[in-house]
């Protein structure tokens, strides 16, 4: 049974991140937020950008009185959702929907919190306490493929994907894993491309901790598959490291240059 920490170094070695995995946690009452550390928000900040800054080392917390971002707050149970969230109007009176019938449609169908939700605690995986909710990994589209590869390994398909280039931290990327406790990918959104200026070439992936370690496995028992000699190297370093080289890595093979010769 792997710990956050022992998670949070294999998906570093084992993935090329520029960021650091985040970890997710939401709490629900005064008492549970104090167990945590992390800094404490005097002013409104948006979810995704407090986000953009765990993925960055910094350790944040907020509350229903700092989450600076209304459709954030919705969806991760910060506040109630309003009559014109739900009927549609919302929705297309800002241009997303057709309609306030397709808008009230996905205002049905995207998971949202019941609003009870004291805290959030968000902050580089490694430095949290006990395991959080969801695992947020922002990569390249190459390393957001080996997640999936991972994932495929272990579970199979993942049936939980819900992608609607909307509230793509919140909801796509946190709530949907946490409900779902199925991988999902998220594209991001124009409104956390525009205040967190993610790069373009960006995705992000949430993991529910419950698929965590199958997920690490997928991982590491398809590098001999996937992985280039170059990458298989710098992996077999960092695992050494660690003291944690549970495979033997195969140079100078993988299933697509291996299949074209067969071939």
């Amino acid at each position: 049974m792997m710990n956050v920490r022992e998670i949070a170094e294999r998906l570093e070695i084992l993935l090329e991140l520029e960021r650091k995995p985040v970890g997710v946690k939401l709490v629900y009452n005064e008492k549970e937020y104090r167990q945590y550390k992390g800094r404490e928000l005097i002013r409104p900040l948006s979810y995704c950008v407090a986000v953009k800054s765990a993925s960055c080392g910094h350790g944040i917390k907020m509350t229903r009185k700092t989450g600076g971002c209304f459709g954030g707050n919705r969806a991760l149970g910060l506040s109630e959702c309003n009559s014109e969230f739900k009927d549609g109007t919302g929705g297309h009176r800002l241009g997303l929907y057709a309609s306030p019938e397709i808008a009230a449609g996905v205002a049905r169908s995207v998971p949202i919190c019941t609003p009870d939700t004291y805290g959030i605690i968000i902050k580089p995986l490694w430095e949290f306490e006990r395991k959080p909710d969801v695992i947020l990994v922002v990569s390249n589209t190459r390393e957001a493929m080996r997640i999936l590869q991972g994932y495929t390994y272990s579970c199979g398909l993942s049936k939980g994907f819900n992608l609607s280039g909307n509230q793509a931290v919140c909801v796509e990327a946190t709530v949907t894993p946490m409900f779902t406790k199925e991988l999902n990918i998220s594209m991001f959104c124009s409104g956390t491309r525009d205040k967190a200026c993610w790069k373009d070439s960006e995705v992000i992936t949430g993991i529910p901790i419950e698929k965590a370690e199958k997920i690490m496995r997928g991982l590491l028992e398809t590098v001999n598959a996937i992985e280039l000699d170059e990458r298989k190297r710098e992996i077999e370093k960092g695992l050494k490291a660690l003291g944690d080289l549970e495979i033997e890595i195969d140079y100078g093979k993988t299933y697509f240059k291996t299949w074209k010769k067969e071939t």
